[in-house]
């Protein structure tokens, strides 16, 4: 089994991008250091309490410089709000400079305000999606596209440099609606599964779902890879856990708030099925709830009956940890907890 680390990196009024991102860079460091095996970074815009990493590449970049083996990716690039071409040109960079370390995890995006403040239709995500995924994988195999889309056209040229690993980086798709498990499958990629944000219970039917799909497909189940986030916090003292994590864990479930029922997210909702639901599900999401249905915290005894739990009912290749959901989490905190996490966690299922 692997482990990896994920960040949203949010940023509340009493602190500063600056130390947000430095800390972000020496826990990834010492993430590598633990044997973890990836780092996962955000895309996210507009709401700097609920995040500030809209160019999650950049900050992959800088852990590249500092790091030797974790391995590097973003869950997720939001597809829509990119140029195919540009964006396989950059994974590829980051793919270089790492020495073959990129992961490139993608999803459509379910933030209305995201699809505003780039001027792109919610209607249009998952044709854009579709089209963005087949250009950016002909980019980096073929060595000149010609490429006739409906949102996308191009022809005669190439992209350079093409990505270290061949035929090109793993693929990890992230999926809240059943739809989105589905096509994974079809396709063939990685899933990535976030409970606190899909649900526990839609989470396991979609990730039965995605496994039937690649089966259907003619993909390999086994070689499938299945990705779980999941909030994570390890101490020694058994009453320090939930106390810690309270005011972290209410604070993202203030800014989820916030940022779904802003003006943008409204309006999407009066037209869009799928914003409803997800504004619906959004307003039951409490603290008690995301402490018993969707979080690894306690002693490292109790952390590893947990994660038993969590792979009875997903059976995944890996678990990253989000190991300071909402931000509040001071530096040295987060790092203790993760130096017990591998210490006494993970050797468990390795």
């Amino acid at each position: 089994m692997e482990f990896g680390v994920f960040y949203q990196l949010p940023c509340d009024e009493d602190q500063t991008p600056q130390q947000r991102y430095a800390d972000t860079i020496a826990q990834s460091q010492l993430a590598d250091a633990l044997g973890f095996d990836s780092v996962w970074l955000a895309e996210l815009h507009f709401h700097p309490t609920f995040s500030i990493t809209p160019s999650p590449l950049l900050l992959a970049s800088a852990i590249a410089q500092t790091t030797k083996n974790i391995r590097l990716g973003t869950a997720v690039n939001l597809m829509p709000l990119h140029h195919p071409i540009r964006l396989a040109e950059e994974i590829a960079t980051l793919d270089i400079i790492s020495g073959g370390r990129a992961v490139f995890g993608i999803g459509r995006g379910i933030i209305p305000s995201h699809f505003e403040g780039f001027g792109v239709s919610m209607e249009e995500g998952r044709q854009r999606f579709d089209e963005c995924i087949r250009l950016i994988v002909e980019a980096w195999t073929k060595d000149e596209l010609d490429f006739q889309g409906e949102y996308y056209q191009i022809h005669d040229v190439g992209i350079a440099p093409k990505p270290l690993q061949k035929p090109h980086p793993p693929i990890h798709v992230a999926a809240t609606g059943a739809d989105t498990f589905e096509l994974v499958g079809s396709m063939g990629y990685n899933l990535l599964v976030a409970p606190v944000i899909a649900g526990n219970e839609p989470a396991i039917e979609g990730a039965k779902v995605y496994r039937e799909k690649l089966a259907q497909g003619g993909h390999d189940p086994d070689k499938g890879k299945l990705s779980v986030t999941l909030p994570i916090y390890v101490s020694e003292n058994r009453r320090e856990n939930e106390r810690v994590l309270e005011e972290t864990i209410n604070s993202y479930i203030k800014s989820v708030h916030v940022m779904m029922t802003s003006p943008a997210a409204n309006r999407a909702a009066a037209v869009n099925p799928r914003i409803a639901l997800v504004q619906a599900g959004l307003a039951k999401l409490n603290y008690e709830q995301v402490i018993q249905d969707n979080t690894v915290i306690g002693t490292p005894e109790e952390c590893v009956d947990r994660i038993n739990y969590f792979q009875g009912l997903f059976g995944a290749q890996e678990y990253s940890g989000w190991f300071n959901i909402g931000g509040r989490l001071p530096h040295e905190t987060v790092t203790k907890s993760m130096k017990l996490f591998a210490e006494k966690v993970m050797p468990k299922f390795r």
